[in-house]
């Protein structure tokens, strides 16, 4: 007598044998078709193997479904002049120290136009409304000439900002900083401008000047703070006010570097009077200069100050006060 028809589907186990001996074990689920009484396969899965010379089956690796193994979340894009300044500003923390010191409105301004004149090549401020559209900018609303003509007078007098932005990046600085110092001039046609003076000229235009002085992180390259004077002041004489916005930035023992345009006594005494480290480029032809390094010319010739600066090589019974003097103020004598 023949099994009565349930209908249910049927589970059960079918094995492979592939030809390095290993045995295949899947589960199958059958059910049966009353039109052609037949038996069919409704699924099967790979439940493992069982190892040849073995009876445990092993489970296998499951099969990688479709896409599996690729670069997960891979996608494409196209990346411009904008999207590199706006990963600047934010690596170096110039942008997070322009909203610290300004309005949010004033700094999304500022750092727009910073980025406009980076990306155009230093274009006219009237270009930048129409350049404005096809480059995504912190500041989202059309930069007229109104805007930018409130903006430049706002900050001009928001002395308190702009020195606040100078603490800002001076405290990036750690502790120690070499900081480059450093001056030039611009040349103006403008009459109203109080700093504009006539005097030396880089640029040798012969139009008024005003000088500006910059200071610089030897280690970045980034500008820390600047300041403007007239452009009548020599640079010997520009050293005292640098000074003195060192020390309103709180630079912990910075050692200021200079090109030989600062090197007179006065700065010198200075730099020293004021206890900051100084690195400066001198004329060995100036008469001062050659006597200090004539009176050091024997120490200097002797094995003690191989390695002047190094104190476990050069003892400090060798350092009279004139040679404590010229290695203060790091005065390098010529080869």
């Amino acid at each position: 007598m023949s099994k009565p028809i349930t209908g249910k589907n049927h589970v059960g186990e079918r094995r492979e044998k592939r030809p390095n001996g290993d045995i295949y074990v899947y589960e199958r689920i059958t059910a049966y078709n009353e039109k052609t009484r037949k038996t069919y396969t409704v699924s099967q899965k790979l439940k493992g193997k069982i190892k040849s010379g073995t009876q445990k089956i092993v489970p296998t690796r499951p099969k990688k479904r479709k896409g599996e193994g690729s670069i997960p979340g891979a996608t494409r894009q196209h990346t411009g002049l904008t999207d590199i300044l706006e990963w600047v500003g934010k690596a170096s923390g110039i942008d997070d120290d322009v909203y610290a010191s300004f309005s949010e409105g004033d700094a999304a301004k500022i750092l727009s136009i910073a980025r406009y004149w980076i990306g155009s090549g230093g274009n006219t401020l009237p270009r930048l409304e129409s350049w404005q559209v096809m480059h995504p900018l912190p500041y989202h609303e059309g930069i007229t000439e109104d805007v930018y003509g409130n903006l430049f007078k706002n900050v001009g007098r928001n002395e308190e900002g702009v020195q606040r932005y100078f603490s800002a990046r001076a405290e990036h600085l750690g502790k120690s900083p070499v900081v480059a110092f450093d001056s030039t001039t611009i040349s103006t046609y403008s009459e109203n401008q109080s700093e504009a003076r006539q005097g030396f000229n880089k640029a040798q235009d012969g139009l008024n000047t005003i000088k500006l002085l910059t200071l610089y992180s030897v280690k970045s390259g980034e500008p820390i703070a600047f300041s403007k004077q007239p452009g009548n002041v020599p640079d010997v004489i520009s050293i005292e006010n640098t000074l003195t916005q060192l020390k309103c930035l709180h630079l912990e023992k910075p050692l200021v570097v200079t090109d030989n345009g600062y090197y007179s006594q006065k700065n010198m005494m200075e730099f020293s009077l004021r206890n900051v480290k100084f690195l400066t480029l001198v004329d060995p032809n100036i008469t001062w200069i050659r006597e200090t390094v004539d009176a050091l010319r024997p120490s200097i010739a002797s094995m003690s100050s191989t390695c002047p600066f190094d104190p476990s090589i050069c003892g400090k019974r060798y350092l009279n006060p004139i040679y404590r003097h010229a290695q203060r103020a790091h005065i390098m004598p010529p080869n």
